[in-house]
């Protein structure tokens, strides 16, 4: 499978072809301003935070693989599977991105060779989701479990959807097309992530039982007791995601 034909940067060319390709499907985000220096720790020296009206976010975001292929080959047993990740947003120069502090996949598998080729900080654990359509709208869920705990995020929406203006937070949110971290020496390290623009769906519904605290450590607990600023469900695109460098 090559990689799609997508939007291009004209000062960038990739010229390898993607580790891996995938179509990413109803990408549910739940954003939370925090405090900068939370995110220390998480973000290279080399990098900045991408703050929105000067403040700093993070989000927790859901989604689904589907025809997932590395190299072009899919690997039986690995093509369809969910992922939540907690992101924040970052710059290097011009190039804005994100960087994760966390991912969950289903797969110890999956994990090991995310943590292996891009050093990212996955981590496997028990987890599903399930997308039911009606004639008028749309659920999508995620249901996981960690430390012998259940943690669900349901997004009810419509059918429809529509791009948002490219001023709004909405697109600020959702487009990026990098992902920064670190080699195992700790050398800062990005790779291309190639995508068209997400169109939205119009949300009418959003539940959720998180434990920030639990989940991502003590630090992280005043989230439980926050609103998110902003809640998304992106209808998703297929994606080329390619070859880590420095």
């Amino acid at each position: 499978m090559t990689a799609p034909q997508l939007r291009r940067d004209p000062e960038f060319v990739e010229r390898r072809r993607p580790f891996l390709s995938a179509r990413w499907s109803n990408v549910s985000l739940l954003t939370y301003r925090v405090p900068a220096d939370l995110l220390e720790p998480y973000v290279h020296p080399d990098l900045v935070l991408d703050r929105w009206d000067g403040e700093a976010l993070v989000s927790l975001v859901a989604f689904d693989f589907h025809d997932t292929r590395l190299r072009g080959r899919r690997i039986p047993g690995y093509v369809n599977f969910p992922e939540i990740n907690l992101r924040t947003y970052v710059r290097h120069g011009d190039r804005r991105g994100v960087t994760f502090l966390r991912e969950f996949v289903p797969s110890r598998v999956v994990a090991a060779v995310a943590r292996w080729r891009y050093n990212e900080p996955y981590r496997a654990l028990p987890m599903h989701s399930r997308t039911v359509g009606t004639a008028t709208g749309l659920v999508v869920e995620h249901r996981w479990r960690w430390s012998g705990r259940s943690y669900h995020l349901r997004i009810t929406a419509s059918q429809t959807s529509s791009l948002p203006s490219e001023d709004s937070l909405a697109h600020f949110l959702k487009e990026h097309r990098w992902g920064f971290g670190r080699t195992r020496q700790g050398v800062l390290q990005h790779y291309r992530v190639e995508h068209p623009v997400w169109a939205l769906r119009n949300i009418r519904a959003v539940d959720f039982e998180v434990d920030f605290g639990a989940l991502y450590g003590a630090d992280w607990g005043f989230l439980n007791d926050e609103a998110p600023i902003s809640a998304l469900l992106a209808v998703g695109s297929a994606v080329a995601v390619y070859p880590p460098g420095r």
